[in-house]
């Protein structure tokens, strides 16, 4: 029956002979059926390079302040949906409250800096050119525990992180007021997330 299951299958995808390239054909056709991108994604037929300079955004964020310390390096539209790559400055002691994706997984790179990252309860130190991959659905959070300003590259995917940055500038990270902290959950469930934790470094 499995054999029977099997050749259903691949005939399903055009294969009518068992060979190595047959298989990866049949193989690449059923990937490309559970390809995920960002919801609402433009369609987009063009095929180009999408080039950022050195300190280039290639995303007009509305807020100044996101701007400054994030820099959209490749776009939604720029992947058609499937990532949003970014560079991230961050402050000694900053970084954000632990929070879980139920969309995205994330690949962190450091650029520059010395950074803790904690990912489902396990902390790593992460100097110059370490990284991280964080698969939805669990917890984590990062912080830059250097005395200097540090970068890190960021890929979400799929695409779609870039609004959650720039309304997120609106809301103060660390207030305890309730009403400030209700608007900042709120947020977060807007875009498939949900607060679970403070800060890795709470004074920040």
């Amino acid at each position: 029956m499995q054999n029977i299951a099997r050749r259903n299958l691949l005939y399903a995808f055009g294969v009518v002979s068992v060979t190595p390239l047959s298989l990866f054909r049949a193989a690449t056709a059923l990937s490309g059926t559970t390809q995920k991108t960002a919801p609402g994604t433009p369609p987009n037929s063009s095929r180009s390079a999408a080039v950022a300079k050195p300190g280039e955004n290639r995303y007009a964020f509305t807020s100044e302040k996101v701007a400054r310390r994030i820099h959209c390096k490749v776009t939604t539209s720029d992947s058609r949906g499937s990532c949003s790559i970014f560079e991230l400055a961050a402050l000694p002691r900053y970084g954000p409250p632990r929070h879980v994706h139920d969309r995205e997984e994330e690949w962190y790179y450091v650029l520059s800096g010395d950074f803790l990252f904690e990912a489902g309860g396990q902390r790593n130190h992460l100097p110059t050119g370490g990284s991280i991959w964080l698969p939805r659905d669990l917890p984590h959070c990062w912080g830059n525990e250097g005395t200097t300003a540090g970068k890190l590259i960021l890929m979400c995917q799929p695409a779609g992180f870039e609004k959650f940055f720039d309304e997120a500038a609106q809301l103060p990270l660390y207030s305890q007021d309730p009403a400030e902290l209700q608007k900042l959950h709120e947020l977060h469930a807007k875009y498939g997330m949900e607060l679970v934790g403070p800060p890795i470094f709470p004074t920040a």
